[in-house]
């Protein structure tokens, strides 16, 4: 195995982890609501909180990113939110429960900007959306395997239990992933031309008016995700009657199989058709938001489980397209210098607005319901793909020459 796809394999297991330790949460809402006497806004906050910290955090993370060694940022992080998602075992009341998951947005917060300048930087323009889109099906696994493993160990040992298991595993990769990063040249982790970054170049990336535009399509895509993520086993257990391991494992499973694939096609299509046009991603990305809206939709509505399963299967497969193209696109507008600190902006204002799902999830779940959170969720996905096609025709083509130019200049 290449240097470049070994790194890969590397993070595709640490993100296994991050994603675990995210979702192991949501699937024991009823368990942890009969422990604790938690209302269903407190465990809707539960979630919110966790990604309105995960963003705060993000900007600084991404200028750590780009000012520290890649390599130090990723291996901390790991070992640090292993660590809270182990505590959160130990949880004694609904305080503590939120004190770690605020805990555990912080130290996650670290990964991502480091982690994905890692891959840009090993991998160019050709590659970078598979690579990604590799990348991006470690998100799946992880969902899957909080969201089942965890269900079964409530039902079956503790609750407890799973927060241990999946701290403990963390904590012991952290040894043979900096063996990894130790083993490679420092050159292959930061890529030859970039430059250090400073706090003015981050400000300037303000200044680039197509990463609004990813801004946006981030921040929905997201919000949908967590939405689904967050509420579809409790939205199970209510609407089907189901156990929380069936629930957790038709919730976690079914649409983490649409996005294995989506994120696989949606990276193969966007570097192949990147040699036809620079701005493929967003055209794959806004294929994404047209067809996953009316699958988040049909989930809503849906009256049998075989048809939920579908639905979910098929939102999970264009939210694959999104996911697996979203920082591959944005990095087709930035310097390479800030790959970093733009993913730090992505996940501020992503987290922000996506913190409302779980939240809002939570308020709707015994009033007007968390099905017409979808629908309304399905909605922005067809407004936003059509400010994807705004920013295309308009804001795209200058933007790209401008990262082109000044990656030349820093070469």
């Amino acid at each position: 195995m290449t240097p470049q796809w070994a790194l890969i394999a590397y993070l595709w297991f640490c993100y296994v982890l991050n994603h675990a330790d995210r979702q192991v949460m949501y699937t024991l809402f009823p368990a942890l609501q009969s422990e604790f006497a938690l209302s269903d806004t407190v465990l809707g906050l539960t979630g919110a909180l966790f990604l309105w910290i995960y963003g705060l955090c993000s900007p600084i993370s991404g200028i750590l990113g780009d000012r520290w060694p890649r390599t130090r940022v990723v291996t901390g992080s790991l070992i640090l939110w292993s660590f809270f998602t182990l505590l959160t075992g130990f949880a004694f009341n609904g305080t503590s429960l939120l004190t770690l998951r605020a805990l555990l947005g912080v130290s996650e917060s670290l990964f991502m900007p480091a982690g994905y300048a890692l891959i840009a930087a090993a991998h160019g323009p050709q590659t970078r959306s598979k690579a990604i889109a590799v990348f991006g099906t470690s998100q799946m696994f992880g969902v899957a395997i909080g969201g089942s493993v965890s269900g079964w160990l409530a039902e079956h040992i503790h609750w407890r239990v799973a927060f241990w298991a999946l701290g403990t595993i963390g904590i012991l990769f952290a040894l043979p992933l900096w063996r990894f990063f130790s083993r490679v040249p420092p050159s292959f982790l930061r890529g030859a031309s970039e430059a250090a970054a400073t706090f003015s170049s981050f400000l300037s990336l303000f200044r680039i008016p197509s990463l609004w535009v990813v801004t946006t399509f981030v921040s929905i895509g997201t919000f949908g995700l967590y939405l689904v993520y967050t509420w579809l086993p409790t939205y199970y257990h209510d609407r089907f009657s189901l156990g929380l391991a069936s629930a957790g494992f038709e919730a976690s499973v079914y649409p983490q199989i649409g996005t294995i694939f989506g994120l696989l096609v949606g990276g193969t299509l966007a570097d192949k058709a990147y040699g036809q046009t620079a701005a493929a991603r967003f055209w794959i990305v806004m294929a994404g938001f047209c067809f996953g809206g009316p699958s988040i939709f049909l989930l809503g509505q849906a009256n049998a489980l075989e048809t939920a399963r579908l639905a979910s299967m098929a939102f999970g497969f264009f939210s694959g397209f999104i996911a697996g193209n979203q920082a591959a696109a944005c990095f087709d507008i930035v310097p390479a210098s800030q790959r970093a600190s733009a993913v730090g902006v992505l996940n501020l204002l992503g987290s922000s607005v996506s913190g409302f799902a779980p939240f809002l999830g939570g308020m709707a779940r015994r009033t007007i319901g968390v099905d017409r959170v979808m629908v309304v969720t399905s909605s922005l996905y067809i407004i936003t793909a059509a400010i994807i096609l705004f920013g295309i025709v308009r804001l795209f083509r200058r933007d790209h020459e401008r990262s082109l130019q000044t990656q030349a200049a820093n070469s």
